[in-house]
């Protein structure tokens, strides 16, 4: 395969997936701190759309052409390998291959980018040598200027498409299915790193069913579905979903302050966060509105209860498709109730499950009224 098709195929599938996902290009650059004057909101809106114009011309059979469209390629396949460099250890994601992008920036991505730009570099040699074999002119097939190299040529190609492909799998997230994706795990309600003695691993649930659990096994009690294990960001570190609600159950909202519904929710945020009890809040918010200065109107969004949801993906996962919603994770990792939208229909969610945590709190030692000395403090 000719090396201006082979990036014009990644190029092809790069615009392709960010169209089709709705990736937030602008949250990208903000993300990968793109250099504020290419990354004007116009251009990253379009910035797909470049991909797939450079993608058609790389393709095309102008001889005078190809060179220009192949150092346009080395260019950008460069500037893209700088931006992963830079951003790597931060614990973002690239976004190259729309939601399939969601996993933070690895070596295993710089070494992707690194194959992309020797593939650029070759498209941009055979678009001099095709020019001056032919000079300008019309040449379907880049490779006739290599002669008798051609095969070797193309095989070079070929073996280093293979890599990349194999590396972009090695570094995509799957599309979540919020049925699916728990896989095994929902069948046994544990998770698969809870192993004893295994380093890093996550603590299994508790053994005995918690009070949100044991008010969902009512059979008239709302459905129970597994959620997938999509990525999110505490405290500036990558976890799954399975991770978090492994160590207690977790209500996810989904609220931005830009919201005027939810504004209402954002109110009581801290209210409903001292008397949950073990239930914890976590505000799903896309990457980059996590440092969003908070509207005077919708108040503000503790920081502390914010996970940023890299491209959404896991608002998605979990059905909150718009704002205000909610739904109730357990430790079994399978839903407990929801999802539900609208203000006043999360409230009460939230108010439904703050009644449930008190009445299975333990209740509070009355003091005995035979004796005003006060009961002397035990110490274990």
């Amino acid at each position: 395969m000719p090396a201006l098709w082979a990036v014009a195929l990644i190029l092809l599938l790069s615009g392709t997936a960010k169209l089709r996902s709705g990736e937030d290009v602008e949250a990208t650059f903000t993300r990968l701190k793109v250099p504020r004057p290419l990354a004007a909101p116009a251009l990253a809106r379009a910035f797909p759309w470049l991909e797939l114009l450079l993608a058609a011309a790389l393709v095309l059979p102008f001889t005078v052409l190809r060179p220009v469209v192949g150092l346009a390629a080395v260019a950008l396949f460069a500037a893209f390998l700088v931006l992963v460099v830079r951003a790597k250890g931060d614990g973002v994601s690239c976004g190259c291959f729309g939601e399939a992008s969601a996993a933070p920036i690895s070596r295993w991505t710089v070494v992707r980018n690194v194959v992309f730009l020797v593939l650029a570099v070759l498209a941009l040699a055979e678009g001099i040598v095709s020019l001056a074999v032919h000079g300008a002119g019309l040449a379907w097939q880049p490779l006739t200027a290599f002669g008798s190299g051609a095969w070797a040529w193309a095989l070079l190609v070929a073996v280093l498409l293979a890599v990349s492909a194999f590396l972009v799998g090695r570094e995509s997230v799957p599309a979540a299915d919020p049925v699916l994706a728990a896989g095994p795990v929902a069948a046994t309600g544990a998770h698969p790193d809870a192993v004893a003695g295994t380093p890093g691993a996550v603590p299994a649930p508790p053994a005995g069913p918690t009070a949100v659990e044991t008010v969902a096994e009512d059979p008239d009690g709302p459905e129970r579905l597994p959620f997938p294990d999509a990525l999110v960001i505490e405290d500036g570190r990558y976890t799954g979903l399975h991770a978090l609600a492994s160590r207690g159950a977790v209500v996810a909202l989904r609220l931005s302050t830009g919201c005027g519904s939810c504004s209402q929710v954002i109110a009581r945020l801290d209210e409903f966060r001292a008397s949950l009890g073990p239930v914890r809040l976590r505000v799903l918010m896309p990457q980059h509105e996590a440092g969003a200065a908070p509207s005077a109107s919708t108040g503000a969004i503790p920081a502390d209860l914010v996970a940023d949801d890299p491209n959404g993906a896991a608002a998605r996962g979990l059905g909150l498709t718009s704002y205000p919603m909610a739904v109730l994770l357990g430790t079994d990792l399978l839903t407990a109730g929801g999802p539900v939208g609208g203000a006043d229909d999360v409230l009460a969610f939230l108010e439904e499950i703050r009644d449930i945590m008190a009445a299975e709190a333990p209740a509070a030692p009355v003091p005995s009224p035979a004796s005003d000395t006060p009961t002397p403090e035990v110490r274990a």
